[in-house]
């Protein structure tokens, strides 16, 4: 069965269609405009849509979407039945895309540091099928805006350009300490994680994946990139769900069943 995994971001909406956990095709779209998706749609005529959302209200779009599958989109939320098991002290704060990307490195992985650097950096914890905890900090570009916008007189920078250890001049000093600062965040943690799970591994997803994999590796660390790895965990929780209902409404009919059969005897007696 063909899945349609619809990731709702912050600055952005990837769409994915997955079978039997392999990636088939995803598409990139900045705004909640469904008709990017109908021809994708109709390319691969998913059996069933499911959608996380980390803020934006994506009630219209996602009707459209769900006319054009078939049927209703699942919409990820803290009720849904997981695969996977969750051990935070406060899981109805837990963002859903953290569920998601959790569920989908316990398929890559029996122990994981997953790190989704995009808008914010999270790094979580997912050992054996258990989502453990993690960090949260703000993400490169949003750094590299804050030190702007809350300051009189630091520029605007950007991450490309010459990342020296130390910068010799303002604009190399504010990006060695964003970008040098994230990557050492990202290793400190993996360090630390290693010395309770000495097998773990680290998987490094989001829209900054590619960029931050290199600095990593300068530290002796390898990074093992796994782009689709929200959309792989939307597949397993969709198809978790959807065997979920069955096993619900096949003893919703066991028990109506017997309670047929009791009836009938006791109109017997």
């Amino acid at each position: 069965m063909r899945v349609l995994t619809i990731d709702i971001g912050n600055t952005a909406v990837k769409g994915s269609v997955f079978e039997n956990g392999i990636l088939i095709e995803s598409i990139l779209v900045e705004d909640l405009d469904a008709r990017p998706f109908f021809p994708f749609i109709d390319r691969y005529r998913p059996g069933g849509a499911i959608c996380c959302s980390v803020g934006r209200d994506p009630g219209a779009f996602l009707d459209e979407i769900g006319e054009c599958v078939g049927k209703p989109v699942m919409r990820l939320s803290h009720e849904t039945p997981l695969p996977i098991g969750v051990e935070y002290a406060t899981p109805s704060t837990l963002g859903l895309d953290r569920i998601a990307a959790a569920a989908g490195a316990s398929l890559v992985a029996e122990e994981a540091l997953v790190v989704d650097a995009g808008t914010a950096v999270t790094l979580d914890i997912v050992v054996r099928n258990r989502f453990l905890g993690g960090n949260i900090s703000p993400g490169m570009r949003l750094r590299f805006r804050s030190l702007n916008r809350f300051t009189s007189r630091l520029p605007l920078v950007s991450a490309t350009g010459d990342i020296p250890t130390f910068g010799y001049d303002t604009e190399t000093a504010i990006r060695a300490g964003v970008v040098n600062g994230i990557v050492s965040e990202i290793v400190s943690a993996y360090k630390e994680a290693r010395k309770r799970y000495p097998r773990i591994r680290l998987l490094l997803t989001g829209g900054d994946a590619d960029f931050l994999a290199p600095h990593i590796c300068r530290y002796g660390v390898k990074p093992v990139t796994a782009y689709s790895l929200v959309g792989k965990g939307l597949e397993r929780i969709y198809l978790h769900a959807e065997k979920t209902d069955s096993l619900r409404t096949a003893a919703d009919i066991n028990s109506d069943n017997n309670n047929a059969k009791y009836k009938s005897l006791q109109s017997d007696i």
